[in-house]
This record gives structure tokens, C-alpha cells and sequence, in this order.
């Protein structure tokens, strides 16, 4: 009770505090144990505005992320800094007396995203000490241990954190400088984080690349510098290092467009060239969607490989051969190889290398991957089919120098 600062012996031991709409009242049940309940009026506690009040609003993760910054806002220090604090009516640092295991439970906890999924939470595969049992719907019940008091309520915010904001009432959270600072700190404290927590917390959080950079170098300290993160996911890096690449002096053949995401993407940098767009799905509706929206007449789409014969320019093919056996991928470069007059092709596919940063050993990144090659071996691959000149690049973030996806750029003979 000293380390929460809820001593009934040196204060009144009952807490009540105004939270949004409501009441957060805390209470010391034993010399070990304390409990924290809310109580709201009118509203529901979601972000939502003036929706009336419901049982879900009282398990929300947000409600379970304000309760510890309410009640326990001084354990939210970087652990340095916390050790050597002094408890004052103890006259002994954190260090001293924050020395024993400690649990959180939320009987109640309500998550709508794929954090479980098939019996597992995810967060427990990259952290230890976290339990999610299922409860009924979308309901669970949340356990999280650690080595301290300390250390338990910062695994529990981190927690709480992700939960909230891949929950789909999320996008209503206002995340200042402030709030990011506060769960850097959090998330740095705990030991052995693997890359991927820091990646979802780049991904979901950070809200600008001038925010990004303004926290970036205490997040890559965290690894020794040897990990480089970028703001964007791996998908958007993808498509920002081709488009960057792509001449718009000349048309574009994207091979398996997909919903034609590179399209959309040149059209923002100003590409006014022919773009020819072909996959073995149908998406024909969207390409007529996307020119009556953006009113732009550049855009064709392909229904049938042959018709591509001939065609000279610039050529993507993203993603998409490990969804081929190796076979088909091979009979597909052969075919671009000779059907095909282009100026440069865009090869990219998973680094195998870097699956170990998704905790993963023996499957694919993705279930309808054929195959994940690794660097060496794309670059064989790519290397027995074309003679020509070609430009391999590491895409994404970069950890101990491999990145998540391979890049070869083919250029003509």
C-alpha cells in the first residue's frame, strides 16, 4: 500500500476521485490487496459522445488505462528515476521496498480486435506475465504479473494501450506529446521487449513523422541502435519506395494491382502517364470507381494477360509472386521476360530472414504464401531468370541489418 501511495495508516485509506462523467473510488481491502471500482451517471464512459450508459463502457481499456493514471500516475516514471525516489513517511526508496511479485486483475476486460485469436493473446506470445481468459462475447478477464508492483503496472498499461487503440472505437483518442512520452517511458522500462511490440507502437500510435522523429532515438536506445525504425508500416514503405522510383514519363503495368493502391499513391505524387492495372481477380468495379471518383482517364484495366503482350514500359510486381508455387512464380518472370518490353521491373516479396523479429520459426508470414524466400535466395531466383542488370534494396524497418521485405530492381538490357 505504500508503494501505491494508499496507505490507510498514514491517510484515510479511501479514495474518490471524478473520472469523465463518473466516480473512480479506491479502497484498500488488505495489507496486499486494493480495489479500484467506477461508477459512471449518465453517459457511457466510450469515446463516443452522448451515448447512453452501458455495461461495455465499464470494460473498456480505456477505462482500465485512466484508472492506473488516476490512481498510480507516480509508478509511470522511467525505472532509474523511480529506484532512487523516496517514499517519504518511509524514509526508503522504491528500490528498498518494491522488492516482491505482484498481480493486476480486471475481472472484466473487453476487446473486439484479433488480439485473441485460436486461444492465444497475442501480447503473451511478446511479453510474459499476461493472461487473457474469455469470459463471454467479447469479454475476457485479464491477469498480469510482474517481478514488482512497479513493473506489473507498467506491463498492465502497455497492455491496456494496445488493447484500446486496436479496439474500433479508438480513433476518437486524442494522443498528444505528453501521452506518448508517458508510455515510451512505460514501454522502455520493461525489459527483453521484442521489436514487433515497438513496431505496433510506432504503427498505432505515433501520429505524425514529426512526432515519430522527436521520439525515435530513445526507442531505437532501447535496442543499442540496432534496430532503425521508419514511421511508416511495411506496406506503405513498400509503396513509397517504388512510386518514388517510378518515372512518369512512361506507363506503368502494375501485375497483380490488387486494389490498385500504387495507382492511388503516383496519382498523389502527380503521375498523369497510362497506368495499365492486371490481376487474376476481378477488380474491374474498383478501377470504375476509383476514375469516377478522382475523375482521371489514365487508368486501364486488364482482364485478360494476353491482351498485355507488347507492352512497353515500367513494370510492378509487388507481393505477389510467393502467392504462386515456385514453379508458377518462375513461369510468370519467364513470361514478363518475354512477353513483356520493360525499362525497369519492381520485384518485391517477405524476407524470410526477418520473420524471427514476428516471433515465427517454420510457417509463412501470411497462410496463402506458397513460399518466403529468403535474401539470398531471391536474389538467385531473380538472378536465373534475367541476365540483366538489377538493383537489390532492403525495405522497412531494419533490425541487425535485415528488413522485412526484398526489393530487385530489373532494368532493361
Amino acid at each position: 500500500m505504500d508503494i501505491l501511495h494508499k496507505n490507510p495508516n498514514t491517510d484515510e485509506g479511501l479514495y474518490c476521485t471524478s473520472l469523465k462523467d463518473g466516480v473512480l473510488i479506491g479502497n484498500c481491502v488488505s495489507a496486499n490487496e486494493y480495489h479500484c471500482v467506477f461508477q459512471d451517471t449518465k453517459h457511457s464512459y466510450m469515446p463516443e459522445e452522448g451515448n447512453p450508459i452501458d455495461y461495455q463502457s465499464y470494460c473498456s481499456p480505456l477505462l482500465a488505462l485512466n484508472i492506473g493514471t488516476e490512481f498510480f500516475n507516480h509508478l509511470y516514471k522511467e525505472n532509474t528515476q523511480l529506484n532512487a525516489t523516496v517514499i517519504s513517511w518511509l524514509d526508503k526508496t522504491y528500490a528498498d521496498v518494491d522488492t516482491v511479485p505482484a498481480t493486476i486483475e480486471v475481472p472484466t476486460f473487453f476487446l473486439d480486435s484479433g488480439w485473441y485469436k485460436n486461444g492465444n493473446f497475442l501480447l503473451s506470445k511478446y511479453i510474459d506475465g499476461i493472461t487473457l481468459t474469455p469470459k463471454r462475447g467479447n469479454n475476457y478477464t485479464l491477469f498480469v504479473e510482474g517481478n514488482s508492483v512497479r513493473e506489473a503496472f507498467q506491463k498492465f498499461s502497455l497492455v491496456a494501450l494496445f488493447c484500446h487503440f486496436t479496439n474500433k472505437y479508438s480513433v476518437h483518442t486524442f494522443i498528444d506529446d505528453y501521452f506518448i512520452q508517458k508510455h515510451v517511458t512505460n514501454l522502455t522500462n520493461i525489459k527483453n521487449v521484442p521489436y514487433f511490440v515497438y513496431y505496433l507502437f510506432i504503427k498505432r500510435l505515433m501520429r505524425s513523422p514529426k512526432q515519430f522523429e522527436q521520439f525515435k532515438p530513445q526507442l531505437e536506445a532501447y535496442f543499442d541502435n540496432r534496430i532503425q525504425f521508419l514511421f511508416t508500416d511495411t506496406h506503405q514503405s513498400r509503396k513509397e519506395f517504388i512510386c518514388d522510383k517510378i518515372s512518369h514519363d512512361e506507363p506503368v503495368l502494375d501485375f497483380g494491382c490488387g486494389e490498385m493502391q500504387y495507382f492511388r499513391s503516383l496519382m498523389k505524387k502527380g503521375y498523369r502517364n497510362d497506368y495499365w492495372a492486371y490481376d487474376e481477380v476481378d477488380y474491374e468495379a474498383t478501377a470504375n470507381k476509383i476514375m469516377e471518383i478522382e475523375r482521371v482517364d489514365n487508368l486501364n484495366w486488364v482482364s485478360d494477360v494476353d491482351s498485355l503482350k507488347g507492352f512497353s514500359g515500367q513494370v510492378i510486381l509487388s507481393e505477389v509472386i510467393e502467392h504462386n508455387t515456385l514453379e508458377e512464380a518462375k513461369k510468370l518472370l519467364v513470361w514478363i521476360k518475354e512477353n513483356v518490353s520493360f525499362t525497369q521491373l519492381f520485384i518485391t516479396t517477405p524476407n524470410s530472414d526477418f520473420n524471427v523479429n514476428y516471433e515465427m520459426t517454420e510457417e509463412f508470414r501470411h497462410d496463402d504464401h506458397d513460399f518466403e524466400f529468403n535474401r539470398e535466395e531471391f536474389v538467385t531466383f531473380v538472378g536465373e531468370i534475367f541476365p540483366n542488370r538489377m538493383e537489390y534494396s532492403g525495405i522497412g524497418d531494419c533490425v541487425n541489418g535485415v528488413h522485412p521485405t526484398s526489393a530487385m530492381i530489373v532494368y532493361a538490357n
